[in-house]
């Protein structure tokens, strides 16, 4: 990872390609901006750590996934028809929403192996699926997922 740099970068409309270059490398962590404030944006285990070590955050919380689609809900969480239905309606309505809910078994094995699963699950193996939380990045989460196989993470930007 390249040193750390303060770079106001000012969205193009669609997907932000610094943001998935920064995301891509080991470590990468943005600021991004959501329909409720600002998100920091990580993907794997070193951008975990400096997320938790800026936030100064408590790490017997569940993480917060961030997904570009209901389908990627669906492939990593366990759900009940219901919460399944309300994933479908909340997309539809453009309505922010997270849930916390455990991990499906086959989705755990998609985390990197490197400390990622340690530091976005609780002891009950749950994390908060968050869909419909701004389209930047959405956007950004959804190519991050469906282009590179990897995951967004999030946290608020704020102190915890």
């Amino acid at each position: 990872m390249t040193e750390a740099t303060t770079t106001k970068i000012h969205w193009n409309g669609g997907i932000q390609g610094e943001a998935i270059n920064i995301l891509k490398e080991d470590g990468g962590m943005i600021v991004s901006p959501t329909k409720v404030g600002y998100i920091i944006m990580t993907s794997d285990d070193k951008g975990l750590e400096r997320k938790f070590a800026a936030k100064n955050r408590k790490r017997n919380k569940p993480g917060v996934v961030l997904c570009g689609s209901v389908e990627q809900v669906k492939e990593l969480a366990q759900m009940t028809p219901e919460i399944e239905q309300m994933y479908q309606q909340h997309w539809d309505e453009d309505i922010l929403l997270g849930c916390i809910l455990p991990w499906k078994e086959d989705a755990k094995s998609k985390i990197p192996n490197d400390g990622t699963k340690d530091l976005m699950m609780d002891k009950r193996e749950t994390s908060c699926f968050v869909i419909k939380f701004g389209t930047p990045s959405e956007n950004i989460a959804k190519e991050m997922w469906e282009k590179y196989g990897k995951f967004s993470f999030a946290s608020s930007a704020n102190p915890s």
